[in-house]
């Protein structure tokens, strides 16, 4: 393949990488304001700090394809809002053709 076919490629992947752990932040956020143990105010505030921990800007949660995902990912959330019981394998798969 081309160089400048290489980069573009591995280009849409980091993207596609990054709106998903966008789209597992926020779907973790939600849940864990409908459990009550953050608000709303709380939440955004560790969403923007993990995003920004990682140099995501977090406008990326706005992204219809991530808020998409989301939903996906939400009802495969455990008891402590987490994917522990879903393997990597399947979370990527659950979301791929989203983003």
């Amino acid at each position: 393949m081309p160089d400048a076919v290489e980069r573009n490629v591995a280009r849409l992947e980091l993207a596609r990488s990054i709106r998903a752990f966008a789209a597992g932040t926020l779907a973790n956020g939600t849940c864990l304001i409908k459990q009550g143990a953050l608000n709303r105010r709380q939440a955004d505030a560790a969403m923007n700090v993990a995003l920004r921990e990682m140099r995501i800007d977090p406008a990326v949660l706005r992204n219809p394809q991530v808020r998409k995902a989301s939903e996906l990912l939400k009802p495969q959330l455990d008891i402590d809002c987490g994917l522990s019981e879903l393997d990597a394998a399947t979370a990527r798969q659950l979301i791929q053709d989203e983003l």
